[in-house]
Protein backbone atom coordinates (compact mmCIF):
# COMPACT_ATOMS: atom_id res chain seq x y z
CA UNK A 1 0.00 0.00 0.00
CA UNK A 2 1.71 2.87 -1.27
CA UNK A 3 2.12 5.67 1.87
CA UNK A 4 -0.06 8.23 -0.79
CA UNK A 5 -3.32 6.85 -0.15
CA UNK A 6 -5.60 7.15 2.80
CA UNK A 7 -8.23 5.76 4.40
CA UNK A 8 -11.83 6.55 3.95
CA UNK A 9 -15.65 5.64 3.94
CA UNK A 10 -18.58 6.87 2.77
CA UNK A 11 -19.83 10.60 3.71
CA UNK A 12 -23.16 9.45 4.51
CA UNK A 13 -23.05 7.23 7.35
CA UNK A 14 -22.86 10.28 10.08
CA UNK A 15 -24.83 12.46 7.16
CA UNK A 16 -25.54 15.90 8.48
CA UNK A 17 -24.18 15.63 12.06
CA UNK A 18 -22.07 18.37 13.03
CA UNK A 19 -21.39 17.52 16.78
CA UNK A 20 -19.44 14.94 19.25
CA UNK A 21 -21.26 11.36 19.31
CA UNK A 22 -20.33 8.87 22.30
CA UNK A 23 -18.75 5.89 21.30
CA UNK A 24 -21.64 3.52 22.23
CA UNK A 25 -23.68 5.31 20.28
CA UNK A 26 -22.05 4.53 16.90
CA UNK A 27 -21.84 1.00 16.75
CA UNK A 28 -23.57 0.51 13.72
CA UNK A 29 -22.04 3.38 12.14
CA UNK A 30 -18.90 1.14 12.91
CA UNK A 31 -19.87 -1.92 11.15
CA UNK A 32 -21.04 0.40 8.20
CA UNK A 33 -17.69 1.49 8.09
CA UNK A 34 -15.89 -1.81 8.67
CA UNK A 35 -17.67 -3.28 5.82
CA UNK A 36 -17.40 -0.18 3.07
CA UNK A 37 -13.91 1.79 3.94
CA UNK A 38 -11.38 2.03 0.89
CA UNK A 39 -7.97 3.11 -0.14
CA UNK A 40 -8.00 6.60 -2.03
CA UNK A 41 -5.08 8.81 -2.70
CA UNK A 42 -4.97 11.82 -0.49
CA UNK A 43 -5.15 14.27 -3.16
CA UNK A 44 -8.16 12.51 -4.39
CA UNK A 45 -9.67 12.37 -1.22
CA UNK A 46 -8.97 16.14 -0.34
CA UNK A 47 -11.54 16.86 -3.38
CA UNK A 48 -14.31 14.48 -2.81
CA UNK A 49 -18.00 14.88 -2.31
CA UNK A 50 -19.11 11.71 -1.14
CA UNK A 51 -15.82 10.00 1.07
CA UNK A 52 -14.30 11.45 3.97
CA UNK A 53 -11.04 10.94 6.10
CA UNK A 54 -11.21 9.06 8.86
CA UNK A 55 -8.58 10.55 11.38
CA UNK A 56 -7.59 8.58 14.93
CA UNK A 57 -6.56 10.98 17.58
CA UNK A 58 -6.70 11.35 21.31
CA UNK A 59 -6.50 13.90 23.97
CA UNK A 60 -3.97 13.38 26.72
CA UNK A 61 -5.37 13.53 30.83
CA UNK A 62 -3.05 12.88 33.59
CA UNK A 63 -3.58 11.22 36.80
CA UNK A 64 -5.21 13.85 38.35
CA UNK A 65 -8.20 15.03 35.20
CA UNK A 66 -6.00 17.99 33.65
CA UNK A 67 -5.35 17.78 30.40
CA UNK A 68 -2.62 18.56 28.10
CA UNK A 69 -2.29 21.55 25.91
CA UNK A 70 -0.77 21.87 22.87
CA UNK A 71 0.03 25.47 20.37
CA UNK A 72 -0.35 24.67 16.57
CA UNK A 73 1.44 26.20 14.35
CA UNK A 74 0.44 28.72 11.44
CA UNK A 75 -1.59 26.86 8.90
CA UNK A 76 -3.07 27.75 5.78
CA UNK A 77 -6.67 26.70 7.56
CA UNK A 78 -7.48 29.94 9.56
CA UNK A 79 -9.44 27.63 11.78
CA UNK A 80 -6.26 25.90 12.95
CA UNK A 81 -3.64 29.10 12.76
CA UNK A 82 -2.18 29.19 15.82
CA UNK A 83 -4.88 27.82 17.96
CA UNK A 84 -3.92 25.78 20.86
CA UNK A 85 -5.40 22.23 20.73
CA UNK A 86 -5.79 18.95 22.51
CA UNK A 87 -5.71 16.81 20.17
CA UNK A 88 -2.84 14.83 18.62
CA UNK A 89 -3.75 12.07 15.67
CA UNK A 90 -3.54 12.21 12.06
CA UNK A 91 -4.39 10.29 8.76
CA UNK A 92 -4.61 6.56 8.22
CA UNK A 93 -2.00 5.74 5.40
CA UNK A 94 -0.94 1.83 6.81
CA UNK A 95 -2.88 -0.89 6.77
CA UNK A 96 -2.58 -3.07 9.54
CA UNK A 97 -2.02 -7.14 9.15
CA UNK A 98 -5.32 -8.30 9.81
CA UNK A 99 -7.25 -6.03 7.65
CA UNK A 100 -9.86 -4.72 10.03
CA UNK A 101 -11.18 -0.97 10.56
CA UNK A 102 -10.69 -0.56 14.10
CA UNK A 103 -7.22 -2.50 14.68
CA UNK A 104 -5.65 -0.67 11.46
CA UNK A 105 -7.17 2.78 13.41
CA UNK A 106 -5.40 1.95 16.68
CA UNK A 107 -1.98 1.01 14.94
CA UNK A 108 -1.87 4.24 13.02
CA UNK A 109 -3.08 6.15 16.45
CA UNK A 110 -0.25 4.64 18.38
CA UNK A 111 2.12 5.24 15.86
CA UNK A 112 0.88 8.90 15.39
CA UNK A 113 1.38 9.09 19.77
CA UNK A 114 4.92 8.21 19.29
CA UNK A 115 6.01 10.45 16.58
CA UNK A 116 4.43 13.56 17.70
CA UNK A 117 4.74 13.38 21.24
CA UNK A 118 6.99 10.39 22.30
CA UNK A 119 5.18 8.89 24.47
CA UNK A 120 3.46 5.15 25.35
CA UNK A 121 0.59 5.19 27.24
CA UNK A 122 1.20 3.87 30.63
CA UNK A 123 -2.31 3.30 31.40
CA UNK A 124 -2.53 0.92 28.82
CA UNK A 125 -3.99 1.97 25.03
CA UNK A 126 -6.03 4.66 24.45
CA UNK A 127 -9.36 4.48 25.25
CA UNK A 128 -12.06 5.36 22.33
CA UNK A 129 -14.86 7.98 23.16
CA UNK A 130 -16.31 8.90 20.67
CA UNK A 131 -16.21 10.75 16.66
CA UNK A 132 -16.61 14.41 16.25
CA UNK A 133 -17.58 15.80 13.03
CA UNK A 134 -17.22 19.50 11.80
CA UNK A 135 -19.90 20.63 8.98
CA UNK A 136 -19.08 24.07 9.30
CA UNK A 137 -17.30 23.77 5.73
CA UNK A 138 -16.56 21.18 3.16
CA UNK A 139 -13.21 21.14 3.84
CA UNK A 140 -13.55 20.68 7.54
CA UNK A 141 -16.46 17.82 7.00
CA UNK A 142 -13.62 15.68 4.73
CA UNK A 143 -12.06 14.62 8.18
CA UNK A 144 -13.84 12.93 10.97
CA UNK A 145 -12.26 12.43 14.43
CA UNK A 146 -11.87 9.08 15.97
CA UNK A 147 -11.26 10.84 19.69
CA UNK A 148 -9.78 8.90 22.21
CA UNK A 149 -8.39 9.58 25.34
CA UNK A 150 -5.01 8.78 26.48
CA UNK A 151 -3.69 8.84 30.42
CA UNK A 152 0.18 10.20 30.39
CA UNK A 153 1.61 12.77 33.01
CA UNK A 154 3.92 14.01 30.88
CA UNK A 155 4.58 14.49 27.04
CA UNK A 156 7.80 15.29 25.01
CA UNK A 157 6.24 17.15 21.58
CA UNK A 158 8.42 16.73 18.67
CA UNK A 159 5.97 16.99 15.78
CA UNK A 160 7.29 20.81 15.35
CA UNK A 161 5.55 20.77 11.92
CA UNK A 162 2.59 20.54 13.85
CA UNK A 163 2.83 21.99 16.75
CA UNK A 164 5.00 25.32 18.03
CA UNK A 165 8.04 24.64 19.17
CA UNK A 166 8.78 28.61 19.96
CA UNK A 167 6.18 28.16 22.93
CA UNK A 168 7.41 27.00 25.89
CA UNK A 169 3.75 28.14 27.75
CA UNK A 170 2.48 25.15 25.61
CA UNK A 171 5.04 22.39 25.15
CA UNK A 172 2.61 19.63 26.97
CA UNK A 173 1.39 22.31 29.58
CA UNK A 174 -1.60 20.81 31.66
CA UNK A 175 -4.77 22.21 32.38
CA UNK A 176 -7.54 21.54 34.54
CA UNK A 177 -11.02 21.57 32.98
CA UNK A 178 -11.66 25.07 34.10
CA UNK A 179 -9.21 26.71 32.12
CA UNK A 180 -10.28 25.00 29.12
CA UNK A 181 -13.91 26.49 29.92
CA UNK A 182 -12.30 29.84 30.46
CA UNK A 183 -10.06 29.76 27.19
CA UNK A 184 -12.33 27.66 24.42
CA UNK A 185 -12.53 30.12 22.11
CA UNK A 186 -8.63 29.98 21.55
CA UNK A 187 -8.72 26.55 20.57
CA UNK A 188 -9.22 24.59 17.38
CA UNK A 189 -12.61 23.93 16.14
CA UNK A 190 -12.34 20.02 17.70
CA UNK A 191 -10.74 20.53 20.68
CA UNK A 192 -13.73 22.98 20.90
CA UNK A 193 -15.93 20.55 20.34
CA UNK A 194 -14.41 18.44 23.16
CA UNK A 195 -14.71 21.12 25.22
CA UNK A 196 -18.35 21.78 25.19
CA UNK A 197 -19.47 18.49 24.25
CA UNK A 198 -17.14 16.03 26.39
CA UNK A 199 -14.76 17.38 28.96
CA UNK A 200 -17.52 20.10 30.09
CA UNK A 201 -20.95 19.53 29.49
CA UNK A 202 -23.09 21.66 31.24
CA UNK A 203 -20.39 24.14 32.38
CA UNK A 204 -20.07 26.13 29.01
CA UNK A 205 -22.81 27.15 26.55
CA UNK A 206 -21.92 25.59 22.62
CA UNK A 207 -21.61 27.82 20.25
CA UNK A 208 -23.78 28.47 17.64
CA UNK A 209 -23.12 26.45 14.74
CA UNK A 210 -23.39 27.28 10.74
CA UNK A 211 -23.97 24.63 8.00
CA UNK A 212 -21.92 25.85 5.12
CA UNK A 213 -22.53 23.87 2.58
CA UNK A 214 -25.16 21.21 3.45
Amino acid sequence: MATSQVLVFPRGIFGKVFSMLGWDCIQNQLEEIERSFSWLARPDAERSIDLVQAIPCTFIRDSVGRYCVLHRVSNTRADLDEKLSLIVGGHIDEPHDDGSFQATMSFNLMRELDEEIGIVPAGGPPRPVGVIIDNSSIQASRHVAFMHETQADQVSPKAWEEFEAGNPSYLGRFMPPSGLAERRNEFDPWSRLLIEEYICPGDVEPQPRQYSFL
